[in-house]
């Protein structure tokens, strides 16, 4: 475990070759993160669907998914994903929760269809104490903030439920007696979200909350207690709770418009300039490229009426070309519309 923050952070799309680093990583989970599903294969095929997506192509009625990693001295720490149009392929099932009090109820829902998704946010938790999961968390951002039109108009993240190798209280009450299976093991078949599969499980018409286990109705919407921290940075996004929950496990669904997250409106693009050596004590966020060719570091910088100032290894890095601007953000960097930008704000 490293004593300090490394100062070589990049971020970039993962790419075929990195597959036997990604499941490494994946392995560290305690097990419930479905779309890192710590096989081989199935981690083979996510880069290779990822790599497709980066590859440019403009067909925006066909689901993406972009997959981007944090690396230090190429060794993958952490990822994060963009998924475009959601539900298209494969139905996107959920429960939305319905009513107050006694009469509240759960009814199977597909009104996310068609939205676009963060997820697949994991760190290597050797990572975790330098507060590196903030910046890998927001650079899925500045992706989208790179090409708007590529993503959905409404952003939405499902973070994971009360689960894990015990069970899940919705799964085991609502499901277990007729899949003979445990959560982890339908967690892993229903992933894909077959069809079929899932008609025949899905529940039809109102289920009453009134008649669960107290245990059960106390796990609707709550995050894993690992996701709490995952949350409190979509809820600084501006996230707000959808009043829909995960099929299997009752995490909660949250949801943003896409130009309203914060991230994205409190960045700034302008020029970059390397320098020799630079002070700092609060980190940025740097991009560059448009989706095809994207690329970040985390690195010290200082805004000036000429540009920003990065170190030399950052800039190069980002393999700059003459006249390419950068986007930038940082905790001090206050949204647009509040302060004059020393460089020219993206609009």
């Amino acid at each position: 475990m490293p004593k300090e923050m490394p100062q070589d952070i990049s971020i970039r799309p993962v790419i075929s070759s990195d597959v036997d680093g990604l499941l490494e990583m994946v392995q560290q989970s305690s097990g419930g993160l479905s779309s890192l599903q710590p096989r081989r294969e199935f981690l083979l095929d996510y880069i290779k669907s990822s790599e497709k997506s980066f590859s440019g192509k403009k067909d925006l009625e066909t689901p993406h998914k972009y997959l981007l990693g944090m690396f230090t001295k190429n060794k993958i720490i952490g990822c994060a994903a963009v998924k475009t149009q959601i539900g298209v392929d494969s139905p996107f099932i959920n429960f939305d929760i319905v009513g107050d009090g006694l009469d509240q109820f759960l009814v199977a829902s597909a009104r996310f269809k068609g939205a676009t998704e963060v997820g697949s946010l994991f760190l290597h938790p050797n990572y975790r104490a330098f507060g590196l999961g903030k910046y890998l968390a927001k650079v899925r951002y500045l992706l989208m903030a790179a090409e708007p039109w590529r993503f959905g108009d409404t952003i939405i993240a499902e973070l994971r439920g009360i689960c894990g190798a015990e069970g899940s209280p919705l799964f085991d009450h609502l499901f277990k007696y007729k899949l003979d299976k445990t959560f982890l093991e339908a967690d892993t078949e229903y992933f894909d979200r077959n069809p079929d599969a899932l008609g025949e499980i899905v529940p039809i018409g109102r289920i009453d909350v009134s008649n669960f286990p107290m245990d059960v109705r106390a796990s609707l919407a709550q995050p894993h207690p690992s996701g709490k921290g995952a949350l409190r940075m979509l809820q600084n996004e501006g996230f707000i709770f959808s009043g829909t929950i995960d099929l299997f496990d009752a995490g909660p669904i949250v949801y943003a418009y896409r130009d309203t997250i914060r991230t994205i409106m409190s960045r700034y693009v302008g020029a970059a300039q390397p320098v020799a050596s630079i002070s700092g004590t609060v980190p940025y966020l740097v991009s560059a490229g448009k989706v095809a060719d994207f690329r970040a570091v985390l690195c010290m910088a200082t805004v000036t009426d000429n540009g920003v100032l990065m170190p030399d290894d950052a800039y190069e890095a980002l393999d700059l070309k003459p006249g390419e601007d950068i986007a930038y953000w940082s905790s001090d960097t206050p949204l647009r519309n509040t302060r004059k930008s020393p460089v020219k704000a993206h609009v």
